[in-house]
């Protein structure tokens, strides 16, 4: 008897359609830029969040001058400040001189340059209450994630992070190998975040909407758990604990229900020293040949790269990145 060879699984029509853009810009912005931090904790006074020029339109010039075709958009990072009028809380821009909608800004710019969106997501909030009640803060997350599906048009993709704070139990992002013979496994498996109903609402809502959950630095190119769309891999030639952490490339896996899917790659990497822009930091700028081999070595994988841009207080992306973005599209072609 022949053996029949395994199935290996196929992208789907959203996942080769996202693989073809290939190059877009993360877009850092928040409370985090106007206090010098890379996270926040979640204090930071709705009142002060306060860009004297917020041009999103200039953010989406500059992207489109580098080659990129889709942009995505921190809508609230671990902070929990929502940069759009969030009708579950007034911790947003509704209480910023104002009322700036950041991100109807950021969407609109966007798609009048021809790109396309994509939204970050902080799964960690500091500033919500009731976040250790579980089955309250999944309810808050899930007519959150509602409201920005249903509210702003198609987005390519969701960009969840910060994980591992209800995960792991040193609630930093670290991983450690004895973490699947110590952690629960629904709670390994996102069960407190309610994460299957949470993608399942997802995909209810707009279906090749392609969900992603960061599995932080030091685990580039691992699935947190399922189910997910895109994998992703956080900066190139990370060196933790005295190591490189290479990111693991095939694109197929085994889901947590034995079927084999296909999971491609997002590198995701910055111009700014941390994610966010902050004011007066020492900065030793990519190269534009720096930044051509992040974007080749991407796509000689299959992947995508997302190079983040953080926009400074005034609420756009500083000049001196444009020269480095356009010559190394030159050079990439």
């Amino acid at each position: 008897m022949t053996q029949r060879s395994p199935i290996v699984s196929q992208p789907t029509t959203a996942q080769r359609d996202w693989q073809q853009l290939g190059y877009g810009m993360f877009i850092h912005f928040g409370p985090n830029t106007f206090v010098g931090a890379a996270w926040g904790d979640g204090k930071f006074p709705a009142g002060q969040f306060c860009p004297t020029d917020l041009n999103p339109r200039q953010w989406a010039e500059v992207a489109a001058e580098a080659g990129m075709k889709y942009g995505v958009l921190t809508t609230k990072h671990h902070d929990g400040f929502c940069l759009w009028p969030s009708r579950q809380t007034q911790y947003s821009v509704v209480n910023s001189p104002g009322r700036p909608d950041v991100v109807r800004q950021f969407v609109d710019a966007f798609r009048a340059a021809g790109l396309q969106v994509g939204l970050y997501y902080s799964l960690w909030d500091r500033n919500f209450p009731q976040y250790d009640d579980d089955v309250l803060y999944a309810a808050y997350l899930q007519n959150q994630i509602r409201e920005l599906l249903t509210d702003y048009g198609p987005v390519l993709e969701l960009w969840f992070d910060g994980g591992w704070d209800k995960e792991f139990p040193t609630r930093t992002w670290e991983w450690n190998e004895s973490y699947p013979q110590t952690i629960p496994a629904d709670v390994r498996c996102g069960g407190r975040w309610h994460w299957r109903q949470l993608y399942e609402l997802i995909h209810q809502l707009q279906p090749n909407c392609l969900v992603i959950n960061n599995s932080s630095s030091d685990r580039p190119g691992v699935p947190r758990y399922h189910p997910i769309d895109v994998r992703t891999s956080e900066h190139y030639d990370f060196v933790h604990r005295d190591r490189i952490c290479a990111p693991l490339l095939p694109c197929t896996f085994q889901d947590d229900q034995g079927h084999s899917v296909y999971l491609p790659l997002e590198f995701a990497t910055s111009l700014n020293p941390d994610w966010f822009h902050i004011p007066g930091k020492y900065l030793l700028h990519p190269s534009a040949a720096t930044i051509a081999d992040w974007h080749s070595r991407a796509r000689e994988n299959q992947a995508n790269l997302l190079l983040n841009v953080g926009p400074d207080r005034r609420g756009r992306v500083p000049e001196f990145h444009r020269p480095f973005l356009k010559d190394a599209r030159k050079r990439f072609g």
